[in-house]
Order: structure tokens, then C-alpha cells, then sequence
């Protein structure tokens, strides 16, 4: 991948890592350590990363087991790549296990650095919330989870905290929002009763303000959109790939593992690229170009 533009903020987005404390298999089928090692090492040689995201659904189980992993496991990638980490709550995380391990979810500052934090205790009912800024981003993290049930919502107490960060001091470059569930049409009947139940009140929160970009989860699919004119990036699932082809009113998913690679310039634009991990044993190579045969193909290419 080509390296980011000078003023440009390169993030590794993740999302539904789905971990738990005893190992046990998601869904019966799949090792999500493994799959989220799998997705690290895929993007181990992506260059200029300057933050990780994680945007919920971290923890299967709500363990404080399965969020010492995901501190250690991805902490470890963001500190030898120098990138901040930032992490969020979904519907299958629990309060208290997410704040004994990860605080605030603001773990790693600018260049790989631990956050420092003072532990005090909220209970399960207040959202988890928090703000850092990383190379002139301001990057706020909202919880959409809803104790025990498993829509999204907004609560009165994260509006205000959100509306509060937003309307302090302009980021030099801008602010992005990270949160669960996406303020975005769902792909299937079971995530459509499991959707962001007020997206209305989050998109007058960000309205008019310097919000850049708003990254999220849940759908365990690649999705863009656009909420009050912001762009909406949904990162695929690392525990696996809803099927967004299938009957509505079914549900299925495939043993699949991806990321996404998101770039905020300095001018404001933003795009991403879908990262996915091929399996050995069903995505054979189609061809390699060594590095002196693309030159010759460019060359080829561009001549005259």
C-alpha cells in the first residue's frame, strides 16, 4: 500500500472482535484470537498507521480476560507502529470488564504512548466516554450499547457529553467520532432490530461542527454512507463477514476476517480501503509481479 500523504492520518480501523476470556470459539466456529492475529499480521507491513480503532464489540463475554487481549494483542501492534489506540463498547461488551482493563478506551496517545487515567468508579448504567487527539485530530468516542439488550442508542448523558467536546476548541484538523452501532440502513432483519435506535439525535450533535468522519461497526460488513453530510465508515468484522446477499429475514455469516485502512488528509478528504485475509486453502494466488517487472509494465504502460 502506497504510504499517506504528508498531514495525513492514516487509521487501522477494527471492529467485532468478538474475544473471549476462555478461549471458547464464537458462534461455535471460530477462534477470534486467532482471527484478530491473522488480521494484525495481514496488516503488519501497511505503512504510516498513527491510529488503531477499535469500534466495539471487543469482548464476547465481557471478561476482563478478553480486554487484557485485545490491550495486549493490538496494543502491542499500535506501540511497535507508534499509533494511537482507541477502543469503544457494543452490545455484547460489559461495562465494568471494558473499564477494569482499557479505562476510558483512550489506551494509546500519539506515537504509541500510554494514557494515563484516574480509576475512578461509574457504574454500568453511565456510558463510557472519552476524547485524545492524535497528529491534530480530535477523536471522540461515543457508547452506543444499551445494558442487556442489543440496539444501539445514543443516551441523553453521551448527546451531552459529544455535544460538549465538539463545541470546545476546534481540532486543527478536525475531529472523528467513533462509536458501535452505525447511524446507517441495516443489512438484514436481525441487525435491522439491532440498529442505532436514534441516529436523528446523533446527526444533530455533529451537524455543523468539524466532525471529519464517523467510524463504526456492528454490521460485520464494509459499508459508507453519510450522516448530516458526514461520511459514515463501517469496518468489516473480524470475527466474521455478514451475508448482506442473503433473504432478509435469515441470517448468515461467513468464517472471514478483515480491517479497514482509512485516510483523513489534511484537506479534510477521506477514503478506505477493505482489507481482508486470504484463507491459503480457498483464495490461491491469481499472479505476482515482482517489483522490477511492474516498473516494466509502467514503463510499457506510459510510454509515448
Amino acid at each position: 500500500m502506497q504510504p499517506p500523504a504528508a498531514g495525513t492520518l492514516r487509521v487501522l480501523h477494527l471492529s467485532d472482535t468478538h474475544l473471549t476470556g476462555d478461549g471458547a470459539l464464537h458462534q461455535g466456529s471460530v477462534d477470534t484470537t486467532a482471527a484478530l492475529e491473522g488480521v494484525l499480521a495481514r496488516v503488519d507491513s501497511i505503512p504510516g498507521v498513527g491510529l488503531v480503532v477499535v469500534s466495539g464489540d471487543v469482548s464476547e463475554d465481557g471478561s476482563a480476560e478478553s480486554y487484557a487481549v485485545v490491550r495486549d494483542r493490538v496494543g502491542g501492534w499500535a506501540e511497535r507502529h507508534g499509533a494511537a489506540l482507541v477502543a469503544v463498547p457494543g452490545n455484547h461488551d460489559l461495562r465494568e470488564g471494558f473499564r477494569q482493563v482499557l479505562a476510558n478506551g483512550h489506551v494509546l496517545g500519539e506515537g504509541g504512548r500510554p494514557l494515563m487515567h484516574t480509576m475512578e468508579y461509574h457504574p454500568p448504567t453511565v456510558p463510557v466516554s472519552g476524547q485524545s487527539v492524535v497528529a491534530g485530530r480530535r477523536v471522540v468516542t461515543v457508547d452506543t450499547s444499551v445494558p442487556g439488550a442489543g440496539y444501539g442508542e445514543v443516551s441523553e448523558t453521551a448527546l451531552e457529553r459529544l455535544r460538549t467536546a465538539l463545541a470546545g476548541e476546534p481540532a486543527p484538523d478536525g475531529s472523528i467520532v467513533v462509536l458501535h452501532h452505525p447511524p446507517l440502513p441495516a443489512p438484514t432483519a436481525l441487525h435491522d432490530a439491532l440498529k442505532l435506535r436514534n441516529p436523528g439525535a446523533l446527526a444533530d450533535a455533529i451537524r455543523g461542527t468539524d466532525v471529519r468522519v464517523v467510524l463504526a461497526g456492528h454490521y460485520h460488513h464494509h459499508f459508507a454512507g453519510s450522516l448530516a453530510g458526514v461520511p459514515v465508515l463501517v469496518a468489516p468484522g473480524v470475527a466474521n463477514d455478514t451475508d448482506v446477499t442473503g433473504s432478509w429475514s435469515e441470517e448468515s455469516a461467513y468464517v472471514d476476517a478483515g480491517a479497514l485502512v482509512v485516510d483523513l488528509a489534511e484537506d479534510g478528504s477521506v477514503w478506505s480501503t477493505p482489507v481482508r485475509v486470504p484463507r491459503p486453502d480457498a483464495d490461491p494466488l491469481a499472479f505476482h509481479m515482482d517489483a522490477e517487472t511492474v516498473t516494466a509494465v509502467i514503463d510499457a504502460s506510459t510510454a509515448g
